[in-house]
């Protein structure tokens, strides 16, 4: 049971989920009466589960030191069996890919793709991995969009998820910049040190805590939407300002803006003014 649950831990339900609301909160904002594409959606949590399973293959040597509680570094999973896993999930999303549209399947694709070059290379050089990962996750409600029939309705909220994710990648690479340094990973902050990334992180966040709100205010999206984000994702992005202004609680900065993802994603999910 216990290596169970770590094989689950390696899956970061959490992020999965995310996922799954992003292409669901797009397709929710491009059509009010289709039906969800359940396939499509699956498709998205198993390719996400991989790519967390492959990231943390790919992060052995880093999580050693960083987070050595994870499946892989603690034992609970060894890399052979991760690499199984992997090729399990990408079969499994491999298998859905026929029942997908044309651009649906290309677009699965390329995530797997970029998800696995991103935990090879690019997680390890100077902002690429930051920006991979972003745009990947940004994607996601332009997918939901596209099949929801209108892409142009997931464009905002997914530049303002990419800068969200983007501003959370510098304050997670700050936190975990003990390991990244000593296996010779070139982030942002191990490279141009923790004051520019914390700022620069900083920027984004207090951009954004401009720029939701204001979505809301001209009539973009409905009262849900609107207040859902001046309860729970204004402070969040505010308090994350502060503390990436003064250097500090980088781990509880980084809990706050994953809680504050989440939020992000259902006020948008909810916030249809169809």
């Amino acid at each position: 049971m216990r290596r169970f649950l770590k094989i689950i831990l390696i899956i970061r339900p959490h992020n999965v989920a995310a996922a799954v609301l992003c292409v669901s909160a797009g397709f929710v904002l491009a059509s009010s009466t289709g039906d969800i594409p359940i396939a499509l959606l699956t498709a998205v949590a198993l390719v996400t589960a991989a790519g967390n399973v492959i990231n943390d293959y790919y992060d052995l040597d880093i999580d050693s030191i960083n987070k050595p509680r994870r499946a892989i570094p603690s034992g609970s999973v060894s890399a052979s069996q991760a690499r199984v896993i992997y090729i399990i999930l990408l079969a499994a999303a491999a298998a859905l890919l026929m029942l997908l549209d044309p651009v649906a399947r290309v677009w699965i694709i390329a995530w797997i793709v970029t998800l696995h070059i991103y935990s090879a290379f690019l997680k390890r050089m100077y902002l690429s991995g930051n920006l991979a990962v972003s745009l990947v996750t940004g994607s996601g409600f332009l997918l939901g969009s596209y099949s929801g029939g209108s892409m142009a309705a997931g464009v905002f909220p997914s530049v303002c998820t990419a800068l969200f994710v983007l501003g959370r990648e510098l304050v997670k690479d700050c936190e975990d910049l003990d390991g990244d340094a000593r296996c010779g990973a070139r982030t942002v902050p191990a490279v141009s040190g923790r004051k520019p990334a914390l700022r620069s992180a900083a920027l984004i966040f207090l951009f954004l805590a401009v720029l939701f709100p204001a979505a809301g205010i001209v009539g973009l999206y409905n009262h849900i939407y609107t207040g859902l984000m001046f309860i729970s994702v204004l402070p969040i992005l505010v308090l994350s300002a502060i503390f990436s202004l003064r250097g500090k609680y980088h781990a509880l900065s980084s809990l706050l803006l994953k809680l504050g993802m989440f939020f992000g994603i259902l006020a948008f999910l909810f916030g249809s003014t169809g």
